[in-house]
């Protein structure tokens, strides 16, 4: 090649290398504005899921905060009677069970005559006295004679004259309105803070315009009346019964059921020579004293017309069940203690099971609960005072003196022998129920004088009688059948009933005191419960994305950020017409174990976004609820969405939404 044609050539090289570093540059500058734009798509969508997500979960919160106060008022009301009724119910208690202690203590001291007696006197006088101590420290603690002890009347009365300020003076009440007003506040804010937390996550997930729609989220409640606490407090039951899935919290939660059972029962025979007893005939004594009774009787009976057959169950089938309320679980709390409970590893013995305790505090918080969602008009209940001395209580009831109650206390022996026979107390040969004699209360006055039987001494008779059994293994009398007719042979048991004059009950009524004394039911607290306005979804098709479930509880987060390109905008912008990269996503609050707003359980999830035409319209409601979000949402940004939104396709839209 010649000097000049090299020449010619030169430079071609070079050309082409910056041709093609301009196209590498535009390569790579198209490149990293593709990767830009993907990474704006990809936090734009974690910005709408965000704003859609925290939306929801605000509103979710919003609800169970509502839903918490509910139940919590209905556990301060089911208190205020049960507590009020303490006071009443512990001093009654508290001085019978002091007087029949100290009859018992006079008892023993004075003599008794028999050391079986005797025995079964002091257990008895043991299991008063121990009663009587659990009940020395409530009847102080909630009678305050002194400094010691609380008085209730400050917590559970709804108005204390001499006190300043309007009612609720309780402590009980001013709790239920405190929650009471803060779940108003929690109906009126949620729409407003719904959207606020929405705008705010979106906002810290880098999104320029962030917000969900509805611009103006609804809770689905309203504030009802005090009315409507009567059902949960009582029986478990929430004011929400259009729907069968609202079975509340009392029931789905809490579990709080009586079951119903139908036992399945069959024969087992009795084996002659085991624990246990045969057939019974006759013997009934002189003496019918029908009455309330805490022990155990020594003689034993069978309303079994074979007894050598007993039934044992082999199956239980569930017929059903029913729902009961705080107020009910707080009385079974006090019954338990007060009279014992059944647990798979057997009886535990109450505390006070001896006293009329538990019947007492049942009755006055009854009477108090009455007050509270029915009439004003003042009710009573009968104040026991016992009188222990016999020869006065019989001189009161001679002089015809009201005697409500008459109290005796049984020691009994069930005996192979006779009394006074050779083998009378031989081991094995008697029952006896001296460890846990038979405490019994009678209506009105039982003269032990009348009953023609021997006394023993001032304020002690004894009855002896006979019946008949078969076989009783406790006392040695064994099965036996005659050798030539083969029936069952019938056996002598002989019995021997110790009764000892406790005391009468002269006591009257008195008057149970109001704690719900307010004139104007307009002024107590009120549950915020669901409406049903809009009804409900299609019990035919429970779904969750149609009609008012979709309308109410479905959220759609909207996030976007302007087109900013970070090389050559111009050249690079987009082209959409809305001028900027956008996304959204689809929210939803759920309860899974009772739709309601006393169920604390609400739930956000987030879930495939669904029906893009509703949404529009939606948006178009939103441009006028936006001037009421306190600034959050501006109403031009929702307007110039929602003109986006109609402008797509909704065909392709729902096809790249499915995609």
């Amino acid at each position: 090649m010649s000097e000049s044609q090299r020449r010619r050539c030169a430079g071609q090289v070079l050309m082409i290398v910056l041709l093609a570093i301009v196209l590498l540059a535009g390569i790579i500058f198209y490149v990293i504005n593709v990767g830009d734009q993907v990474n704006r798509r990809v936090a734009m969508q974690n910005a709408a899921d965000a704003a859609a997500i925290s939306g929801a979960s605000w509103m979710a919160r919003s609800m169970n905060v509502i839903a918490m106060n509910n139940v919590a008022c209905t556990r301060v009301l089911a208190l205020i009677p049960i507590l009020d009724s303490f006071p009443l119910s512990t001093k009654m208690a508290y001085e019978e069970v002091d007087a029949w202690t100290g009859r018992l203590d006079d008892q023993l001291k004075k003599g008794v005559p028999d050391s079986w007696i005797r025995e079964g006197l002091q257990s008895l006088r043991d299991r008063m006295a121990r009663q009587r101590d659990v009940l020395a420290p409530m009847h102080a603690y909630f009678n305050p004679g002194g400094q010691i002890g609380v008085p209730i009347t400050p917590l559970t009365t709804w108005s204390i004259r001499g006190t300043g300020g309007s009612p609720p003076h309780g402590k009980l009440w001013q709790a239920a309105e405190a929650m009471d007003e803060f779940s108003q506040a929690t109906l009126f804010s949620a729409p407003v803070l719904t959207q606020a937390n929405a705008v705010r996550y979106g906002n810290l997930n880098e999104a320029e315009v962030a917000f969900i729609a509805p611009v103006l989220p609804e809770l689905p409640a309203e504030r009802t009346g005090y009315g409507d606490f009567e059902n949960p407090v009582k029986r478990g039951r929430i004011p929400d019964h259009m729907y069968p899935q609202r079975l509340g919290p009392y029931d789905r939660l809490y579990k709080w059921r009586d079951y119903k059972y139908r036992d399945v029962r069959e024969r087992d025979r009795l084996v002659p020579g085991t624990p246990g007893r045969g057939k019974i005939r006759g013997g009934s004594g002189n003496v019918n004293v029908a009455g309330r009774r805490r022990g155990r009787s020594a003689r034993g009976t069978t309303a079994n017309p074979n007894p050598h057959w007993t039934y044992r169950t082999v199956g239980r089938i569930l017929m059903g069940y029913t729902v009961y309320g705080p107020y009910t679980w707080m009385l079974r709390r006090i019954h338990g203690y007060a009279m014992g409970w059944w647990q798979d590893r057997g009886y535990y013995p109450g505390e006070l099971s001896d006293t009329y305790f538990h019947e007492y505090q049942r009755k006055v918080a009854d009477i108090k609960l009455g007050y509270m969602w029915g009439s004003q008009s003042p009710r009573y209940i009968h104040h026991p005072q016992w009188r222990t001395d016999y020869p006065q209580c019989r001189a009161m009831a001679a002089a015809g003196a009201r005697v409500n109650r008459t109290m005796f206390y049984l020691v009994e022996i069930r005996s192979k022998y006779p009394k006074d026979a050779p083998g009378w107390m031989t081991p094995g040969t008697y029952v006896t129920n001296g460890d846990l004699p038979i405490a019994m209360w009678v209506k009105g006055w039982k003269d032990p004088a009348s009953w023609g039987i021997k006394q023993l001494n001032e304020w002690i008779w004894e009855d002896q009688y006979e019946y008949e059994t078969t076989w009783d293994a406790q006392i040695s009398i064994p099965h036996e059948r005659d050798p030539v007719t083969g029936e069952e042979k019938w056996h002598k048991v002989y019995m021997v009933a110790t009764y000892v004059f406790g005391g009468i009950d002269v006591g009257g009524e008195v008057e149970v005191t109001n704690p719900a004394n307010f004139d104007n039911r307009n002024d107590l607290p009120s549950p915020v419960v669901m409406t049903h306005a809009d009804g409900d979804y299609d019990m035919s098709q429970p779904h969750h994305d149609l009609g008012v479930r979709r309308k109410v509880f479905t959220y759609l987060g909207i996030a976007s950020k302007a087109d900013d390109a970070m090389v050559w905008p111009g050249r690079f912008g987009s082209g959409n017409p809305f001028r900027g990269v956008m996304a959204v996503g689809q929210a939803e609050i759920f309860n899974t174990t009772s739709w309601d707003t006393w169920t604390q359980d609400w739930k956000a999830q987030m879930v495939p976004v669904t029906d893009w035409r509703t949404w529009t319209d939606v948006l178009t409601q939103g441009e006028t609820d936006a001037a009421d979000t306190a600034g959050f949402v501006d109403p031009e940004v929702v307007t110039r969405i929602r003109e986006y939104f109609s402008r797509l396709d909704e065909q392709l839209v729902e096809a790249m939404l499915h995609h």
